[in-house]
């Protein structure tokens, strides 16, 4: 994105934000000055693996778009967000899990000095840069995909078992018997 935008470039521009605002399911604002190149297109990539999307944007169009697309929300909540928008933004959005991307997030805050989260927007909500720390230490969508089956698989691994018991029984005692028989 250049620094300079003519109307038809602003207009998609908002119209692309708008799009990821609404249909994100956590947006989270940072500040990236003094990062290098190699490590601001190295978290975009782990942010795309993770299925998310990191952009640079200019916060004045950022703002309209946010205001558009999060219309019906707390207008307290969206105003605490609005607020964050201010100087460097970096927007990160996740469209399918919204802890996967702020480990990442949370992460680089710790291993890179320049990066810092100034924000979030998660379900109506602002959350702070403690807020988005606390939602990384959740469980993500896999984890908790994982449970549920692990959770699932337990009744049926226990029936399993209590209906081979018996049989496992039945079988002991017919080879005691036999035993017995072979020996006396």
């Amino acid at each position: 994105m250049g620094l300079k935008m003519d109307r038809a470039e602003k207009r998609e521009e908002i119209g692309t934000l708008t799009e990821w605002f609404s249909n994100s399911q956590v947006a989270v604002c940072a500040d990236y000055r003094g990062m290098t190149v190699a490590q601001l297109s190295s978290l975009r990539r782990e942010i795309r693996a993770s299925g998310g999307k990191a952009r640079v944007v200019k916060n004045t169009l950022a703002r309209r778009s946010a205001r558009e697309a999060l219309k019906g929300r707390s207008d307290a909540e969206i105003g605490r967000f609005l607020e964050v928008l201010k100087g460097p933004t970096l927007i990160i959005y996740s469209f399918s899990d919204p802890v996967a991307p702020t480990k990442i997030i949370a992460k680089a805050a710790k291993d890179i000095e320049a990066f810092s989260v100034k924000g979030a927007f998660l379900d109506g909500q602002f959350l702070d840069e403690k807020g988005v720390d606390e939602l990384s230490k959740m469980p993500g969508r896999e984890e908790v995909l994982a449970q549920l089956l692990r959770l699932m698989n337990t009744p049926a691994t226990n029936l399993v078992r209590l209906l081979a018991a018996p049989s496992t029984q039945v079988v002991r005692v017919v080879d005691a018997y036999r035993e017995k028989l072979a020996a006396g």
